[in-house]
């Protein structure tokens, strides 16, 4: 972590957080150009759809019994754009109908064994209005795979727009028949649709983020010299040095220019 001093000239330590009191620090002491997918516009939307599952049992049970103990994993594996067309009122905006299907792990048990089954269900999403911009560029080196764990699952579409799909997904109204051990339920979804383009922002920063403090591990047997913290400290920098503005050194004091 690092410490920079604000204008009563204490030392304000800088890592990530949330920031419960900002007024207690200094202006930014740069501007940086980054390159990130934009959140132009966000829908919050719910979706509900029922489920029939033929539950199996394990080979050696004949005469199952049935019982349902939950379901999770839930993860958007697909997201397609069936239509979109642009608002008659208000540039930009778009209406879209999207197909958005789901991946999910259904756990139970036939009166013998724990089981587990996975299964798969579709929603159709219509976003009456959102704010979609074509974008300008096209960036052909952006590459978003279908199968990056942990992110969610989007499409692209010929303007270079970037449509992501989030969801909270739960599972309820469960219920066997006891005719036919078949498994109904009721998947409610809680859907957020962003449309975003890879674009360039100037945003102010202070400088890279600090490297964090040192793991105290227990020295191994090896590398003697390496494990010395005091001959081998633990760098402090990780990152390249930042671009100098010219219009910010001492002795240009212009319109615009901050005075040193």
């Amino acid at each position: 972590m690092s410490h920079i001093e604000n204008y009563d000239g204490h030392k304000v330590k800088i890592e990530a957080g949330q920031i419960h009191n900002p007024d207690c620090f200094p202006p930014p002491n740069e501007l940086v150009c980054i390159q990130v997918p934009k959140v132009f516009d966000q829908v919050a939307v719910r979706d509900c759809v029922t489920r029939t599952i033929n539950l199996m049992p394990c080979h050696s049970v004949n005469n199952p019994t049935f019982a349902f103990e939950g379901a999770s994993n839930f993860d958007i594996v697909e997201v397609k754009v069936i239509s979109k067309s642009d608002s008659m009122t208000r540039p930009g905006f778009k209406k879209l109908k999207l197909f958005v299907k789901v991946r999910y792990t259904i756990y139970y048990t036939d009166g013998m064994n724990q089981l587990q089954q996975t299964d798969e269900a579709t929603f159709n999403l219509t976003i009456n209005e959102i704010y979609c911009p074509s974008c300008l560029a096209q960036i052909g080196v952006i590459r978003y795979p279908k199968d990056y764990t942990g992110a969610p699952v989007g499409t692209i579409d010929e303007d270079g727009l970037f449509i992501k799909v989030e969801a909270l997904i739960e599972a309820f109204n469960d219920a066997i028949s006891p005719c036919t051990g078949a498994l109904t339920l009721d998947l409610g979804a809680f859907f957020i649709v962003k449309c975003e383009c890879v674009v360039q922002l100037l945003i102010p920063a202070y400088g890279y983020c600090p490297v964090p403090p040192e793991q105290i591990n227990p020295a191994s047997q090896t590398c003697k010299t390496f494990n010395d913290r005091v001959r081998t400290p633990f760098p402090t920098k990780f990152f390249p040095d930042q671009k100098v503005n010219p219009l910010d050194t001492h002795g240009h004091h212009g319109h615009g220019h901050r005075e040193e």
